[in-house]
């Protein structure tokens, strides 16, 4: 008898404790799904959402007749995204042949483990629409724009110029 009792009252406190930790854990399961939701709502979306720089359109400058001396052209930058590729000997083919890179270069770009790798800037516009129609993963097309100066170096050190980053160096 004095067994039977034993084992019943240890069987209880095993039944208690495994019920208090299954407690436990649905509280805090609770405490993450309602009160920290928002938090890890904001996570996810980090994860999903990637931050890219887009340069603006520079103003255009006229001289006094109203000519254009500064002016900006639409370029196109390609990027790629190592992750998202699913057809990589495509990507190389295809920027091989529309972006006149050799092989290896283009082989470097997609097979390099980086968040983005830009493959090429300041690509004309018609060839960045060209590789955007193939609508391949993981290749990322981003317009820019380009300074054009329709007379060339007339006026030049008025006008100025700028660096590769388009922040103003001299004029």
């Amino acid at each position: 008898m004095q067994i039977k009792i034993y084992h019943r009252r240890k069987m209880l406190i095993m039944a208690a404790f495994i019920v208090g930790i299954g407690l436990l854990l649905t509280g805090r399961l609770v405490y993450l799904m309602i009160f920290r939701s928002e938090y890890y709502q904001e996570q996810a979306s980090a994860l999903h959402e990637r931050e890219r720089s887009i340069k603006a359109a520079r103003g255009i400058i006229y001289d006094r007749n109203g000519i254009v001396l500064a002016d900006n052209q639409s370029v196109c930058t390609i990027s790629v995204i190592h992750n998202q590729i699913e057809e990589p000997e495509q990507v190389i083919a295809i920027l091989v042949k529309e972006l006149g890179i050799s092989e290896e270069e283009a082989r470097k770009r997609v097979e390099k483990y980086s968040s983005i790798e830009r493959v090429k800037s300041n690509v004309d516009k018609t060839v960045g629409d060209r590789i955007r129609e193939y609508d391949l993963a993981g290749v990322k097309v981003d317009e820019d724009y380009k300074r054009y100066y329709p007379y060339g170096d007339l006026a030049s050190k008025v006008l100025g110029f700028t660096g590769g980053d388009n922040q103003g160096i001299i004029g």
